[in-house]
């Protein structure tokens, strides 16, 4: 007899996390006892740690109650890590999270059930909440209302890439994750966001679905640590805005316009976009552009013909 086919393939890339690792791995353990009617497989993805990372996770694998695979990454990147645990994944539904991140008890109930009626193909993200309220409250989204993307949001932060789930047949759709971004590659953020725009361009559908949560404990707690943050989301979104700005199906220019806007409407107001943490629409469109530049500079040197040794 066969074996039954996996239902959900929980894909975890981590690097240099041995210190907190096992709390990530004891909630999804949690959740698969929880859910034991379900076949699930935890594909994790050690992305060149140099740490006991992957000792970690073997040892505590010998008694989880999923099935496991670890896997070695060598390129850096987080994409790079999420495309080879994809290639490795055998589940229907793909689902991502971080290692920072805890799911709770009833996150793999919540995948099936949210997916459980699809007659297509449907992206999915859900809530992050803040794990330790000693962290800033960033990189969270805890909006309790369902949301659908549409043509005039942007793509960023709609979903977040630590509480993401979609079948398997899209990347036969849309592809994999552009290894240009991500945390640990050239443009250090947005391989979600690339993702998300990518599968929403193509006519997927991607939703907001608030009762799929995990909590997210990042550990920045200094407001420099949310400037270098926040600098490195602008510049991957305009490498996004670069990639995207001929493509007339892409509403990326239009995001990039509302950047512009909100620039020129402080520069006016003197109203910061929070003044709080210090954070302002100009410093943002500074780092958008020099992404865009940064972008156009790397595809240029690609396209160059290579010279010819004599």
């Amino acid at each position: 007899m066969p074996p039954r086919p996996v239902d959900i393939s929980l894909i975890i890339s981590s690097r240099n996390r041995a210190y907190g690792l096992l709390n990530c791995l004891d909630a999804i353990a949690t959740a698969a006892r929880q859910a034991g009617h379900l076949r699930l497989e935890l594909v994790f993805v050690d992305n060149g740690s140099s740490d006991d990372t992957s000792d970690v996770f073997s040892k505590w694998a010998a008694s989880a109650p999923i099935d496991t695979n670890l896997i070695y990454e060598t390129l850096p990147g987080l994409a790079n890590a999420r495309n080879t645990g994809i290639a490795a994944a055998t589940g229907r539904i793909l689902a991502f999270t971080d290692d920072d991140c805890e799911v709770f008890p009833d996150y793999f109930t919540a995948i099936d059930a949210v997916f459980a009626n699809d007659t297509e193909i449907v992206m999915r993200g859900g809530r992050v909440e803040l794990g330790d309220a000693r962290d800033l409250p960033v990189t969270i989204k805890t909006e309790l209302e369902p949301a659908v993307l549409t043509s005039e949001l942007h793509a960023g932060g709609f979903i977040h890439g630590c509480n993401m789930a979609f079948p398997k047949a899209l990347c036969e759709t849309i592809g994999l994750f552009d290894p240009l971004f991500g945390a640990g590659s050239r443009f250090r953020s947005g391989e979600d966001t690339d993702y998300i725009h990518r599968a929403s361009n193509a006519g997927i559908r991607v939703e907001y679905f608030p009762d799929l949560v995990v909590k997210h404990f990042h550990g920045r707690r200094k407001i420099e640590d949310i400037h270098h943050l926040h600098a490195g989301y602008a510049f991957g979104n305009g490498a996004l805005y670069a990639k995207y700005m001929f493509d007339r199906r892409s509403n990326m220019r239009g995001m990039l316009r509302w950047d512009i806007r909100q620039a020129f409407k402080e520069l006016i107001s003197g109203r910061k976009m929070s003044e709080e943490m210090g954070l302002t629409y100009r410093r943002q469109l500074r780092d958008n552009i020099t992404g865009m530049l940064a972008y156009w500079r790397s595809a240029k040197r690609a396209a160059a013909p290579t010279a010819i040794r004599r």
